[in-house]
């Protein structure tokens, strides 16, 4: 016996990543929900989260019986109405809607439930969580050999501090969370002493690793409990995170470099001038007043000044903040 679905009441927004499952779920609602959610508020992490579910899959499967997103996919579709397609190719929850013209739902299951162990990524088999901390430690690790020391006022950030962090996480004093609806790709929050990352985090993902970094110099300094001017810490941060990119993958931070293809290419130019230009010179050390001068630019007959390009960048999203921050204390 299969169960039977409305259907989204709109056809795909676009193409979507999509694969019939072998065996159909019996039963919709699923046996044993004891609420359901409008799908449109949110996404599976934030309601999760907000049952107390640590695991968004814990969600997934108990809803659709599956691990698998290509199958995730085909019940958002047909289950839940979900029509609107992200680039990846994956149902976003907005504007769900079925075919009934109803909203569409999600169902959550009764305190306490976890899946089978059979599921790999469900709680059950406490594997999920413990993957995403042990990919950003190992970043972390990684950077920590690569990195130089970047300071820019109050705000230094060392090599061996992407360890200390690292150490953090492992030992479950930092947090990682996943939030794939979040403005930007990263934000760490003092009061949780939470990252929140908009992906998965993968090694050798050179984008990945900009995000980790840019967000673990907001963490070391909530760590050292530093009050610091807000705009320094977001140029120290943006450098690091610019420079993770460029020795993860100096290809793609050269994609980044190209003012006609990417409006804040002065974030990455920062970084390409310190792995091209001053790293060869032996300069570990890198002070942001060291950007203040010209350097020839890989993709532009000028030659900008770095720093400059940096602010730039950034001042449409960070030019307002201003001034010294009080931090929570770290206990």
């Amino acid at each position: 016996m299969e169960a039977t679905f409305q259907g989204a009441a709109r056809p795909p927004s676009r193409t979507p990543k999509t694969k019939k499952p072998v065996r159909i779920i019996p039963n919709w609602p699923p046996s044993g929900a004891i609420a359901a959610r409008i799908a449109n508020n949110g996404n599976f992490w934030t309601h999760a989260r907000s049952v107390g579910l640590e695991n968004p899959w814990d969600l997934i499967i108990f809803n659709f019986q599956t691990e698998d997103p290509l199958e995730v996919n085909w019940y958002l579709q047909k289950a839940v109405g979900c029509w609107l397609v992200g680039p990846a190719g994956n149902f976003d929850f907005q504007d769900a809607l079925t075919n009934d013209g109803k909203d569409g739902l999600i169902y959550i299951p009764r305190n306490g439930w976890r899946p089978p162990a059979s599921f790999k990524k469900g709680s059950g088999a406490g594997t999920f969580i413990m993957g995403v901390r042990h990919s950003v430690a190992a970043i972390l690790r990684d950077l920590s050999v690569k990195m130089p020391t970047i300071a820019y006022g109050a705000t230094v950030m060392r090599p061996q501090d992407y360890r200390t962090i690292a150490d953090l996480i492992d030992t479950n004093v930092v947090s990682i969370e996943i939030d794939p609806g979040l403005v930007g790709n990263g934000g760490y929050s003092p009061e949780d002493k939470a990252i929140i990352l908009k992906h998965m985090p993968r090694i050798g993902n050179a984008k990945h690793a900009a995000s980790i970094a840019n967000e673990a110099v907001h963490v070391i300094t909530h760590y050292r409990e530093i009050p610091h001017d807000v705009l320094r810490n977001e140029y120290v941060s943006t450098v690091a995170g610019a420079i993770a990119m460029g020795v993860t993958s100096e290809r793609v931070l050269n994609e980044k470099v190209n003012p006609t293809d990417h409006e804040n290419w002065g974030y990455y130019y920062s970084g390409w001038v310190w792995i091209n230009l001053l790293k060869p010179k032996g300069i570990w050390h890198l002070h942001l007043t060291q950007l203040d001068q010209q350097f020839e630019h890989p993709n532009n007959s000028t030659t900008p000044n770095a720093f400059a390009a940096l602010k730039d960048s950034m001042r449409e999203n960070y030019g307002k903040k201003a001034g010294t921050t009080k931090i929570p204390l770290w206990d």
